[in-house]
C-alpha cells in the first residue's frame, strides 16, 4: 500500500508540479509522461497487459450504464446551465476521444487499479479507491482556468469518480484494459456530440 501512495504523489508530482503547458508543441507533454509513466511502471512490476476483449452482453449493458450517465451529465450541464472549458481546448477532438480514454485509463486502470489490486485484493474497493484518485486529478483545472469555470470542475469531479468506477468495474469483469477505454471514449464522444450540436 506504501508503494501504491508513493506511485501516485509521484505520478501527481510530476503531472501537477511541472509547467507543461509552457513547452512548445501541439501535444501537451503531459500525455508523453502519461505514456511513458504506464509503459515503465507496468514494466517494473511486471503488470499483465491483456488487450484481448470480445464485447457480449454484459458488455453492452455497461456500455448503456456509460451512456446513461452521459447523457445525464449532459442533461445537468444544459439545465443548470453550466459553463465548460471545452472550446478553449486545440484540437478538441484528439484530446477527447483519443489522448484522454486512451493514456488517462493506461495509467489510472492499467497501472494504479492492476498494482492496488495484485498487491491488496479487495477489487471493488480498490475500484473505487483509484476512481476518487481519478477524480480528483481533474481538480487541476483550478490552477489553470479561469474562475468562471470552477462550477464545472466541481461537478467534473463527480461524474468523473462514477465513471471511474465504472471503467475500474469494466476492467476487472473483462480483464482487458481495452474495455475501460472504450467506455471512456463513449462518454467522451457522448460530449464532443453534445458540443458539435451546441447543447453544451
Amino acid at each position: 500500500m506504501i508503494v501504491f501512495f508513493a506511485l501516485v504523489i509521484t505520478y501527481f508530482a510530476f503531472s501537477w508540479g511541472l509547467p507543461w503547458h509552457k513547452l512548445p508543441s501541439t501535444i501537451s507533454f503531459s500525455y508523453i509522461f502519461d505514456l511513458l509513466f504506464a509503459l515503465g511502471i507496468s514494466f517494473f512490476f511486471r503488470l499483465p497487459w491483456k488487450f484481448r476483449w470480445r464485447p457480449n452482453i454484459a458488455s453492452v449493458k455497461v456500455m448503456g450504464e456509460t451512456l446513461a450517465l452521459a447523457v445525464g451529465c449532459l442533461l445537468a450541464i444544459w439545465y443548470m446551465d453550466i459553463e465548460t472549458p471545452f472550446r478553449l481546448v486545440h484540437g478538441l477532438e484528439w484530446h477527447l476521444l483519443f489522448f484522454a480514454p486512451v493514456l488517462e485509463e493506461l495509467v489510472f486502470r492499467q497501472t494504479f487499479q492492476r498494482i492496488l489490486v495484485h498487491n491488496v485484493g479487495g477489487k471493488r474497493v480498490t475500484s473505487m479507491l483509484v476512481a476518487a484518485i481519478f477524480a480528483f486529478s481533474h481538480l487541476i483545472g483550478l490552477a489553470v482556468l479561469p474562475p468562471e469555470y470552477v462550477p464545472f470542475i466541481g461537478f467534473q469531479v463527480f461524474y468523473t469518480f462514477v465513471l471511474g468506477v465504472i471503467c475500474g468495474q469494466s476492467l476487472l469483469r473483462f480483464h482487458s484494459v481495452l474495455a475501460p477505454i472504450f467506455m471512456h471514449f463513449l462518454f467522451n464522444l457522448s460530449f464532443y456530440v453534445a458540443l458539435q450540436l451546441e447543447i453544451i
